[in-house]
């Protein structure tokens, strides 16, 4: 089968189809959870396990064990399953590298579900291991990190494949206080179900302020539209608070938070000035409310040019950077940092 998406393969799963192997790998580390974690709840009834079903971490084994491992046949059973957690993690012995499964891989056993979950990097495609794993009929399933403008929807199209709607504010929080962090979003989402139950339909984001731990006043979805508003007084209001508790509010995340609105601004303004088309530049910008495009992007834009956002962008960059103990300069506290930053950003 070769390269398939999570959601494919999700699919297939919660459909009682299980392929001989999946090799799980890439940067971004949810879809590997996702998929591994459902398979060994779910491949095998929990009185199959204990025979059935191995989960053993890199560290722990070499690949050639591994492949014994699956090469056994299941134990009054359907299948066997065989979990391999932290593939990446490197060996004291070069000959042991997961091209020693590609053996297996030539004649898996129909009965054994092998899964590889290689987190944080991916493994050469052009290996031969891969190509083994493709014609034995395996998923192949390589998940990058999400673009800035990618997160809102993701976490939409997450939502929705639980039932539930999700309102345009929630996203908008979620993205701007976790970033791009797939788990981290799985997991205020699966916070808030929890929290709910089953009368949840729609997630507001009320539920956000309530379940997930940001405050209604205080975040850093605040301070970017105290900023495109160019509101001074809620602008430092927010930075004093921000500023009195530095460990709920740590400076990298509000960085990271004002990054991501700056430079979705910075793609919407340059886009309208190009094109004149506002539809087109929230597009460009990954903003798909109609709700927030008229109250925060299009007010927004009035306050800052394209060429603004960029400085903005570039300012952030730079403080960012001092933070972490780069650039020279004085030494200053993190909330005299933030003063100043959004006192040049609003100059």
């Amino acid at each position: 089968m070769g390269q398939m998406t999570s959601d494919d393969v999700m699919k297939e799963l919660r459909a009682g189809k299980y392929r001989p192997v999946y090799l799980l790998m890439g940067e971004e580390t949810y879809p590997t959870d996702l998929i591994s974690d459902y398979i060994e709840k779910n491949a095998l009834p929990a009185d199959q396990q204990g025979f059935n079903q191995i989960v053993v971490y890199k560290r722990d084994t070499t690949y050639k064990q591994i492949a014994m491992e699956c090469d056994q046949y299941p134990t009054f059973a359907e299948r066997r399953v065989v979990i391999l957690k932290e593939a990446q993690a490197t060996s004291e012995s070069r000959s042991d590298t997961i091209d020693d499964l590609e053996g297996y891989c030539n004649h898996a056993l129909a009965t054994t579900v092998l899964v590889i979950c290689y987190k944080y990097k991916s493994v050469d495609k052009r290996k031969k291991v891969v190509k083994a794993i493709e014609k034995c009929g395996g998923a192949i399933v390589e998940s990058k990190k999400l673009y800035d403008n990618q997160m809102g929807p993701w976490i939409t199209q997450m939502v929705r494949g639980y039932g539930y709607s999700i309102e345009d504010k929630a996203v908008s929080l979620l993205v701007e206080s976790i970033g791009t962090d797939q788990t981290n979003a799985a997991k205020a989402i699966g916070k808030i179900r929890s929290a709910v139950g089953e009368s949840l339909r729609t997630i507001t984001a009320e539920m956000v302020y309530e379940h997930v731990g940001v405050s209604r006043e205080y975040n850093a979805f605040e301070l970017c539209n105290a900023l495109f508003r160019r509101d001074k007084v809620k602008v430092y209001e927010i930075v004093k608070a921000f500023g009195s508790n530095e460990k709920q509010y740590p400076l990298p995340p509000t960085l990271a938070a004002l990054h991501f609105s700056f430079q979705r601004l910075f793609l919407f303004c340059y886009v309208k000035a190009t094109t004149r088309d506002i539809a087109q530049a929230a597009a460009a910008a990954g903003e798909r409310s109609e709700y927030n495009i008229k109250t925060r992007l299009l007010p927004a834009a009035e306050n800052y040019s394209a060429v603004k956002c960029m400085k903005a962008l570039e300012l952030i960059n730079e403080y960012d950077m001092r933070s972490k103990g780069f650039g020279g300069g004085t030494q200053t506290t993190n909330r005299d940092m933030l003063i100043e930053l959004v006192a040049k950003i609003m100059q």
